[in-house]
């Protein structure tokens, strides 16, 4: 079995190979919000996002530390978390146990269109 990250589930016989490239549509999506930019356009305005296989392993753990740390720096900062996977509920959890301005969604692809602006 090959895995894409060691993130993932250890499996018998199993390998950990990165796959290293760009896939050409994010390429085309930078293109794009570049020259978004050039003519004056504001090209995000969605707060911030993470996209990812929900799994500790992943810095879920960490990031909630860090934003329940600095909560009154953060005022009004609003983070969704974009991910599927077996500790999605957990985390969706910690979040809310930790009163986190926090959204946890399903995973989604990186070039949806949502998150282009």
């Amino acid at each position: 079995v090959i895995r894409l990250s060691a993130a993932t589930q250890e499996l018998p016989r199993s390998i950990v190979c990165n796959v290293h490239g760009v896939n050409p549509k994010f390429l085309d999506i930078g293109w794009k919000v570049q020259e978004q930019q050039q003519q004056g356009c504001q090209t995000f305005t969605k707060g911030a996002y993470y996209i990812g296989k929900m799994v500790w392993s992943k810095g879920y753990k960490e990031l909630l530390q860090l934003l329940s740390k600095n909560q009154e720096q953060l005022a009004g900062f609003q983070l969704d978390l974009y991910g599927s996977g077996e500790d999605s509920e957990e985390v969706k959890h910690a979040a809310k146990k930790l009163r986190l301005t926090v959204n946890v969604y399903p995973g989604r692809d990186h070039a949806d269109p949502q998150f282009l602006g």
